[in-house]
């Protein structure tokens, strides 16, 4: 059970860093088109993403064993680009480094997360230095 424990919260904390940096990515390329006449924002939905990891979101039911799962270990991340028409290039610079800053904070707070659960391992592996 201990084991289970640890890699259960290592698989989540690694899925959350790979899901951050990809974001960072999508938003930095947003930034770097803010002039691009036509380009569309784009953006990944991380708390959809990270809850249909977590298996909040309904199952699909499967009636043949042909049908594709929505098990939460297949979940991949999706850039989706949100819907606002009307405008030839819907980036907003203020907004965009807006998103990246929250996004580098909740990457930096994961990275604390990390640091904190090496050093429960190290405890564990060390008896709690007894």
């Amino acid at each position: 059970m201990f084991g289970k424990m640890f890699s259960k919260t290592w698989d989540l904390i690694a899925r959350s860093l790979k899901l951050r940096n990809l974001r960072h990515d999508v938003l930095a390329s947003n930034i770097a088109n803010v002039d691009t006449p036509g380009y569309r924002r784009k953006d990944i939905p991380f708390e959809k993403v990270m809850r249909a990891y977590l298996g909040e979101e309904m199952p699909l039911k499967m009636t043949h064993a042909r049908h594709i799962s929505n098990s939460p270990r297949e979940v991949q991340a999706q850039i989706v680009e949100p819907e606002e028409v009307g405008t030839p290039n819907n980036v907003s610079l203020e907004e965009e480094m807006s998103k990246l800053m929250e996004n580098h904070l909740l990457y930096q707070a994961t990275v604390e997360a990390l640091i904190k659960e090496i050093g429960l391992m190290r405890e564990a592996i060390t008896e709690g230095g007894k």
